[in-house]
């Protein structure tokens, strides 16, 4: 059994790094304008990346909690320590670095992250077209003073957004996912084993549904995948961490990085996979008769609720959702009765 190679531009290693704010910048550039909060030279090679590569790692920045105390004292003009007892009579324009934390920390909020939070391309731009309908009362506000951008209310990132994430970030097209999934139904017609992630049995379990679950699965060759166990039951299934021969026909498999571009590049997935290793006492790379896995699955993890579920049905933030029913998958309960004759 070999130890997985890692690639080295995971989510601690970010591709990219911009400041939260210039995340709606991206569209509004990408939609032909100029934006003052992202200057050019900045701003293409960003779009550039994300465009052929939809798993690129970005960091979202802002120094909002390196605002210093009141008592240390600076010259810096985002710190301006006036005292003034009366309301002024003319609006006084709000310094830009102060209004840019207010950008910052607007988006970051209505995405529910935080500064220095890491998700790849595809996620983050889904992610900012759900939550985020228009840069209004972000990249400029009704109050005197903070006016901020004449953009805002261009209505150039509506436009941009009504196209969808697709827009902005490169898209795998039919085609390519067809040629995918016939490519990939080759190898696990012929192949001489079948390289899989141990939780995706259990999704086969679950779709399955003790032989309710017939016909192509859109988005995966889990079906492909059965219909080679049950012709030969002794298949060898190779055990693997991250993107397995399931996934190549995936609509967030990325064929340059073979990574998956899905919710945050479905972290969640890898600690299923542990979590599978772990209660059956395997390792990456443990190889068996697919026949022999099933069984030993079905033995040791009597419930979706302990994988899927993370043993107690709490979900706790929306990278950490659970598949199915947090109390245990009908479907796989009614496979491990039957078995996959």
């Amino acid at each position: 059994m070999s130890e997985a190679p890692n690639f080295r531009d995971g989510l601690c290693r970010p591709a990219l790094s911009i400041q939260a704010r210039q995340l709606l910048s991206t569209v509004c550039i990408r939609g032909g304008l100029t934006c003052p909060l992202m200057p050019h030279e900045e701003a293409q090679p960003f779009l550039d990346r994300i465009r052929r590569d939809p798993t690129a790692a970005i960091r979202l920045l802002s120094d909002a909690d390196e605002v210093v105390h009141h008592t240390q004292g600076t010259d810096d003009e985002t710190q301006p320590h006036r005292v003034s007892l009366s309301v002024p009579e003319v609006a006084v324009p709000v310094p830009p670095a102060v209004l840019n934390r207010q950008r910052d920390l607007d988006v970051l909020q209505r995405l529910g992250l935080m500064p220095g939070d890491t998700r790849r391309a595809r996620w983050l731009y889904e992610l900012l077209f759900e939550r985020i309908d228009s840069p209004a009362r972000i990249c400029a506000y009704d109050t005197p003073g903070w006016e901020g951008c004449p953009n805002a209310t261009s209505g150039v990132y509506e436009r941009v957004r009504e196209q969808g994430w697709q827009a902005m970030v490169h898209a795998r097209t039919r085609e390519e996912m067809d040629e995918s999934r016939r490519q990939s139904a080759q190898r696990i017609a012929v192949g001489d084993r079948i390289f899989m992630r141990p939780h995706h049995v259990m999704c086969l379990a679950c779709w399955y549904a003790g032989g309710e679950g017939k016909g192509l699965r859109p988005n995966d060759t889990l079906s492909e995948i059965l219909e080679r166990i049950r012709r030969e039951p002794t298949v060898p299934l190779t055990l693997i961490e991250g993107t397995c021969e399931a996934c190549y026909c995936c609509d967030g498999f990325d064929t340059a990085t073979t990574r998956c571009t899905h919710g945050g590049g479905l972290i969640r997935d890898y600690k299923k996979d542990l979590d599978v290793f772990r209660k059956l006492g395997l390792a990456p790379g443990a190889t068996m008769p697919a026949r022999d896995y099933i069984r030993l699955l079905f033995d040791r993890v009597p419930s979706t609720r302990d994988v899927c579920g993370y043993g107690d049905g709490i979900v706790r933030s929306g990278e950490w959702r659970i598949c199915g029913d947090p109390q245990g998958n009908p479907g796989y309960a009614k496979t491990r009765e039957t078995g996959m004759p």
